[in-house]
């Protein structure tokens, strides 16, 4: 049965998922994290999508992202490319699932929930105590601390 395509509207929020193949853990090293950072930023800075929480773990990374115009699904497919190229240097073999999740944000208290469950995902796991001791995550931001992974867009009230 065919995929549903991914359907994305100008201002709108989602709460975006791209899981590693497998569930290998690719994402293990700071480097690699930092790879995945370098392309979100890179996303971000030239205005494909405005983002709000992002955690990378080492076989997945969770983003809340606002569409700007730019369709999600190829600014999606462009990043999975970028940090495949980066870290795949062989270019050999795959690293992304060939999907990825995406679901429609529609409520403010949802975006809310969506954004703490986004921070809470090393918690959940043991890695650290509290979301702000993550450094790749966006929890650091929110909390005001520094230094951070990356910047991230404010949620205007």
């Amino acid at each position: 049965m065919p995929r549903v395509k991914h359907y994305f509207e100008k201002g709108h929020f989602y709460h975006l998922t791209m899981r590693t193949e497998g569930g290998v853990h690719v994402f293990a090293s700071d480097e690699s994290k930092r790879a995945v950072v370098s392309a979100l930023s890179f996303y971000r800075q030239r205005g494909d999508w405005k983002l709000y929480s992002f955690v990378v773990m080492a076989n997945h990374v969770h983003l809340v992202a606002q569409e700007t115009g730019a369709n999600l699904s190829d600014v999606v497919c462009n990043l999975k490319k970028w940090v495949w190229g980066r870290l795949m240097p062989e270019k050999q073999g795959d690293l992304w699932e060939r999907r990825f999740d995406d679901n429609a944000i529609t409520h403010p208290k949802e975006l809310a929930n969506v954004i703490q469950y986004v921070h809470n995902n090393p918690v959940r796991i043991g890695l650290v105590r509290s979301a702000e001791g993550y450094f790749w995550s966006s929890a650091r931001n929110l909390a005001g601390l520094k230094p951070v992974a990356m910047e991230v867009d404010v949620l205007q009230q």
